[in-house]
């Protein structure tokens, strides 16, 4: 028996587990969420609820103004700054928020991950700017994301906190985080090796032309790989 949005649900279990498979996050930090692009609907992580634990019919299925519509659990705690940057940026749908460690140490820091791989320069057209501390699950919170993503970077490190990703689905959000992280990881050593150098300007805006949130709204769904 299919329940509501039931693939993009699915999408929600499948990269959950992905986020503590590739040590993105641990235990039931971050959360991530897929805007249906149909109904305007948006799935989400439930709060509290362990990764390798949820399944589709506990994922929380809400509406731009946080009304739950289907789901075991009341949403993430931090569905404000998930439904604000969906407002904020219509052609969105995919945000991914984790607390990987280098990621993290960055904006502990207050430093901006460079444009080190030639990963993180698809998603970013610049630096990734850290955001002042704002208390997780406030509207400040996602006012704060907005303001230091601007117009120019799916990315963004939430001061003190952990890196966000956002992408035209849940595939490409989730490739931002670890473009994130390990861009993060990349300048850390490379400094280390005393002859760091980001991906050079040409390069840049060549990568950064891939991104579909870059190209002409044609209507239809970028193609990515799908969850198995």
């Amino acid at each position: 028996m299919s329940i509501l949005l039931q693939e993009l649900r699915e999408e929600i279990v499948f990269y959950g587990r992905q986020l503590l498979k590739s040590g993105l996050t641990m235990h039931t930090g971050g959360n991530l969420s897929a805007r249906d692009r149909k109904t305007g609907l948006v799935v989400i992580k439930p709060s509290s609820v362990a990764y390798d634990k949820l399944t589709a019919e506990d994922v929380t299925v809400i509406t731009l103004s946080g009304q739950v519509v289907d789901g075991n659990y009341g949403p993430s705690s931090e569905w404000p700054m998930h439904t604000m940057i969906y407002k904020h940026y219509p052609r969105v749908c995919g945000i991914v928020h984790c607390h990987s460690l280098m990621a993290t140490a960055f904006s502990a820091a207050n430093l901006e991950i460079p444009l080190a791989n030639h990963e993180l320069s698809v998603y970013c057209s610049s630096p990734v700017r850290v955001a002042p501390f704002e208390m997780p699950g406030s509207e400040e919170l996602g006012l704060s994301a907005i303001k230091y993503l601007g117009d120019d970077n799916n990315a963004v490190l939430l001061g003190n906190h952990g890196p966000l990703g956002m992408g035209a689905s849940l595939w490409h959000a989730f490739d931002t985080a670890c473009a994130i992280e390990q861009a993060a990881t990349i300048a850390f050593y490379a400094r280390q090796l005393g002859n760091f150098q980001p991906v050079p300007q040409a390069g840049r805006e060549k990568l950064r032309a891939c991104d579909p949130l870059t190209q002409p709204d044609t209507g239809e769904l970028p193609v990515e790989i799908k969850a198995v």
